[in-house]
This record gives C-alpha cells, sequence and structure tokens, in this order.
C-alpha cells in the first residue's frame, strides 16, 4: 500500500474565523510567511519519513488555505522533495484552458523528473462562484477538457480540435511530458457515470471522504466497467482520500480531534455569516446545475476522521481501507484549526510505526 499526504497547505492563524469566502482584510503577511514555513516543516518530514507522494488540490477563496493554483504550489514542492513523488489531486478542470494545463502540467512533469501523479476533477460547487463558469455545463465540459488533455499529451503531430465546448484551431504543446505515453492521471470515481469514464479511458479513479465500508462495491462497479473495456486494474488503480489524525494512544488521538473539530470535511465551504443567505442560494443553484438537490448542501457537522487512534489501531483501519481495494491511501494531517506542531508530531509518528507496517 502507498501513502501519499494530502497537504491543503494551511493558513495557520488561530483566531482566524471560518467561513467562504473570506475577507481578504483578515489576511496577515506575517501568519502567511509562518504558516508557509510550517507547511513546508510537515512536508519534509512526510518526505522523510517515507511518504510515496506529497499531494495538493485547488481551492479558491478558502480561509484556511493557500492554494489556489497547485500546479505553481507543486512546482516549488517538487524542487525540495528527495523521496516522494508529487501528485496534483487535482485540478478543477472545466474552470480552465485545458490546453494551457496539459501544457503547464507537462512542463511540471519535466522538472519534477517524471514524478508526477495528476488528478482532474470538476471541482467542489463553490468553484463555479468565484470564475463564473455554469455549473449545468460542468460535466460535459469536464469529459471533454480530459480527453482533449490526453490527446495534447500523446499525438505526436500537431492537431486542430473542434468539440462542443472547446474549438481551438492548433494544438501542439511543448514540452511533452517525461513520462510516456503520459503521466498517471485519475478522475473521480464517487459516482457509477465518474467510474465509467475513467474505465473507458483507462485511468484512475479517486474516492473521497467514502466510508471504508462503501469502498468495496464502489471498486466493483470500476473494474467491473474496466473488464468491460478489455482491461483490469489493479490496487493502486485506486485512491482513498480521508482525514487521519495518529496520536500515542487512541483516547489522545481522540481527545485532540474532538478539541479542535478536525475531521469535517464541509468545513472549508461553510459560508460567513455576512454571506450566509447569498451564498447558500448560490450553492443551491450550482448544486442543482450539477445535479444535486436545489438547496444549499446539508451540513455535514463535527466528525471524527476515518483514520484516526493509536499506531496499531491505525495501522488496522488501513488494513481494512487496503482489503477493500485501495492501493494508494491519500491522508489529510492538516485542516481548521489543528495546530501546525500537532499535525507534525502525527505525521512523524505515522512514519515511524504506521508505515514500516505496510512496507
Amino acid at each position: 500500500m502507498q501513502f501519499s499526504i494530502f497537504q491543503p497547505l494551511p493558513y495557520f492563524a488561530p483566531d482566524q474565523p471560518t467561513g467562504w469566502p473570506q475577507a481578504p482584510k483578515l489576511f496577515t503577511p506575517e501568519h502567511a510567511l509562518t504558516s508557509v514555513q510550517q507547511n513546508m516543516d510537515i512536508i519534509d518530514a512526510a518526505d522523510e519519513g517515507g511518504f510515496d507522494y506529497i499531494s495538493v488540490a485547488e481551492h479558491h477563496y478558502a480561509s484556511r488555505q493557500m492554494c489556489p493554483s497547485p500546479t505553481l504550489a507543486a512546482a516549488l514542492i517538487s524542487q525540495r522533495l528527495k523521496n516522494a513523488k508529487i501528485a496534483i489531486l487535482g485540478v478543477d478542470l472545466p474552470l480552465h484552458n485545458p490546453v494551457q494545463v496539459a501544457e503547464e502540467l507537462a512542463m511540471l512533469d519535466t522538472f519534477a523528473r517524471g514524478n508526477l501523479l495528476v488528478g482532474l476533477f470538476r471541482g467542489t460547487p463553490n468553484e463555479y462562484i468565484t470564475y463564473g463558469h455554469n455549473p449545468a455545463e460542468s460535466k460535459a465540459s469536464f469529459n471533454e477538457a480530459v480527453e482533449l488533455l490526453l490527446r495534447a499529451w500523446t499525438e505526436p503531430e500537431p492537431f486542430a480540435w473542434e468539440g462542443i465546448h472547446y474549438r481551438y484551431r492548433m494544438v501542439s504543446i511543448w514540452p511533452q511530458p517525461i513520462q510516456r505515453p503520459r503521466p498517471p492521471v485519475l478522475v473521480s470515481g464517487n459516482s457509477p457515470s465518474s467510474a465509467e469514464f475513467a474505465a473507458r479511458h483507462r485511468l484512475k479513479i479517486g474516492l473521497s471522504f467514502v466510508p471504508v465500508d462503501k469502498i468495496p462495491q464502489m471498486v466493483e462497479v470500476y473494474r467491473e466497467a474496466a473488464r468491460r473495456h478489455g482491461w483490469e486494474p489493479g490496487p493502486d488503480d485506486v485512491l482513498w482520500r480521508a482525514f487521519a489524525h495518529v496520536g500515542e494512544t487512541d483516547e489522545k488521538a481522540r481527545a485532540v480531534c474532538d478539541e479542535y473539530d478536525y475531521g469535517d470535511a464541509m468545513g472549508i465551504l461553510a459560508p460567513t455569516p455576512r454571506q450566509l443567505a447569498s451564498t447558500a442560494t448560490m450553492m443551491g443553484e450550482v448544486a442543482a446545475g450539477f445535479g444535486g438537490p436545489a438547496g444549499p448542501p446539508p451540513g455535514a457537522g463535527p466528525v471524527r476522521p476515518a483514520i484516526m487512534g493509536g499506531p496499531e489501531t491505525v495501522i488496522e483501519q488501513l488494513q481494512a481501507v487496503r482489503e477493500a481495494g485501495v492501493g494508494i491511501a491519500d491522508l489529510i494531517f492538516s485542516a481548521d484549526f489543528l495546530p501546525p506542531e500537532v499535525s507534525l508530531e502525527s505525521v512523524k509518528l505515522f512514519s515511524k510505526e504506521v508505515i514500516p507496517a505496510f512496507r
């Protein structure tokens, strides 16, 4: 089993209010510069401690994340890594020019010495408020953009693209990726249609915040679709993202998560009090465009990480995840109000006590 640490590049300010979007006036250079160093300390510890990947993702206007450009973040991080590979999990593809994304990722793969894993996603509903894109078209535009990007990486000659959502008279990106025929690409597997799309294009899937007991069913949907398309995915074709925290004992780990309300996947999407009514309305409209309910997204409320406890407990939990069909665990150790020094100690303990059990 491989391990990835998803570092959302938190803005570590203990008095920072929650809520999306965050007011720019609350940003301070002092906290930002300190946060950069604290994030790099965690990344360095994961790199030295045996994690296979360091992953970043795209989010906009989020109060406790500093990563609107995962490609830029990955480029910076990749140059300090000594052991781990870099993963972008992921790019919100419908918000961007897919040819430009293909160029930037190919350039990144070159400068990262061919150690790049790419995740392409539609993005969370709030992202469609930021740049003014039509959420009702997001799925169709995403599918076309993925196909265009894959062709841009593998077509040996310049070509034109006349699609429904994208039209280019000339596509001929340079440099090409170092990895041949292309870097490994991952898309969402959280729905049967997404799993079918991944299988048709021989892509990996990512399962985000899926309960462990639901993983086997979702993996089988993906595998069955792949069989229909003439291939068989392996464990490393399935990535699972979840919150994690390791303490010296189960009791200490639980106490930390309860104290800092750590593990709520919907935390960054909660609107500020000032924006509550307007944001809830917009989010409802966006969710409806995604095919979801025409109303504000239900709050997940305080929850605990799926991976939580002392080392022995965490090993047992991850063994269950592996048996469910997952080959890459993309774990979040830093989020919300969890202090960076607590995250750092959790990462070090995971590296020392947990990773060796899977080697």
